[in-house]
């Protein structure tokens, strides 16, 4: 069984630290409310505008999945532990709020231009008329969660409620996407820490949602390596060539391209022998004529003496249709008459056209 390496910790023990970070707050809180106001980087997000250099370079961990920058409590750790070190390198706190704001190198420059230093100065006074509330109060149990694990399923396997769900939500506003994968970390609040039985279960799912999602990858690598459409835009049909059929106009009929045609079927040259079938993704909306009499028989499809001057229909599968209940539609009208007067099996699509061949009232 996979053992759990992680290290739970509570945040009411680091209560000094925990003050240390109110006190930060409410020190340098003007620089979230002046920050809010600029057109930053876009990669600059949470409440201090962290970029992702200094964020990972002061303990945050950032994925698609997790972003330790919008939590308000560990970005404040990071924040203050950022500008404790401008405030060393440069021993002036205008210009470390400077550096903070704009990066190192332009605070190097704004501290040799004494204009430039005033406007910020004044800058800085209008933004400190705004202060930053306290810091949330959650006294709750942190761990660090890494390798594949996708977080609905922690409402499954702690056995939550909806309401549990999103209190789980609430209390790490850090979370982005659904999955955290194999090589991401994140460090979470729990107010019951998940058993290391629990967290094997999540990532047993994890690995089976994985196995899953990478057969689609491949699939869907393969489609895309071959043209083969979207199959939400298109049907997939196959055609068995009859005689004088040509490339060309198997193409037309189903307007396709004749190279995807070719490409779909692994063909090299357009040589097409009767007989063969082929693979045809037709664009969904596209109708294919529907089977005639004289046509059913070169399909391959089978019209008796004796029903060839009954009035046609032409039946438009539905979804949720099969043979047998379209057949229902039509009194002593069978699904193996279907199937035998259009040339097919069982299996129909939604759009396909069939032809019904309704006995006369007199004939039933």
């Amino acid at each position: 069984m996979r053992s759990v390496l992680f290290i739970a910790t509570l945040i009411w023990t680091l209560a000094s630290t925990a003050q240390t970070e109110q006190e930060f707050l409410h020190s340098k809180g003007y620089l979230v409310k002046g920050m809010a106001t600029l057109e930053l980087e876009a990669n600059r997000t949470g409440w201090w505008r962290l970029s992702p250099a200094v964020a990972v370079r002061y303990g945050l961990n950032i994925s698609e999945a997790y972003d330790g920058r919008k939590d308000p409590v560990f970005s404040t750790q990071a924040a203050r532990e950022w500008w404790s070190d401008l405030y060393s390198n440069f021993e002036d706190s205008l210009v470390a709020d400077y550096a903070f704001v704009y990066g190192p190198a332009p605070a190097l420059k704004l501290s040799h231009d004494a204009i430039a230093y005033v406007q910020w100065k004044n800058l800085v006074k209008e933004w400190q008329k705004d202060q930053m509330d306290s810091l949330p109060d959650w006294r709750l149990k942190e761990l660090e969660v890494a390798g594949s694990v996708y977080w609905p399923d922690l409402k499954t396997v702690m056995g939550w409620s909806e309401s549990d769900w999103n209190r789980f939500k609430s209390l790490n506003p850090g979370l982005g996407n659904d999955h955290l994968v194999d090589d991401e970390t994140a460090l979470i609040r729990f107010e019951t820490l998940p058993s290391e039985v629990q967290m094997q279960e999540l990532w047993n799912s994890a690995e089976i949602k994985d196995s899953i999602a990478l057969a689609g990858l491949a699939r869907t690598r393969n489609r895309i390596a071959n043209n083969i459409p979207d199959p939400s835009s298109h049907n997939r049909v196959v055609y068995r060539v009859r005689s004088g059929d040509v490339l060309g106009s198997i193409s037309q009929r189903y307007h396709v391209g004749l190279s995807d045609l070719k490409k779909w079927n692994n063909l090299r040259s357009d040589i097409i022998r009767v007989g063969q079938e082929l693979v045809v993704y037709v664009p969904r909306g596209v109708e294919t004529a529907a089977v005639t009499p004289r046509r059913a028989v070169e399909q391959d499809a089978e019209v008796r003496s004796d029903e060839e001057d009954r009035e046609e229909v032409q039946y438009k599968v539905k979804t949720g249709d099969t043979l047998w209940s379209i057949a229902r539609n039509y009194p002593g009208v069978s699904a193996d008459d279907i199937m035998r007067w259009n040339g097919i099996d069982e299996d129909i699509r939604e759009g396909q056209v069939l032809l019904i061949l309704p006995p006369k009232k007199g004939d039933q």
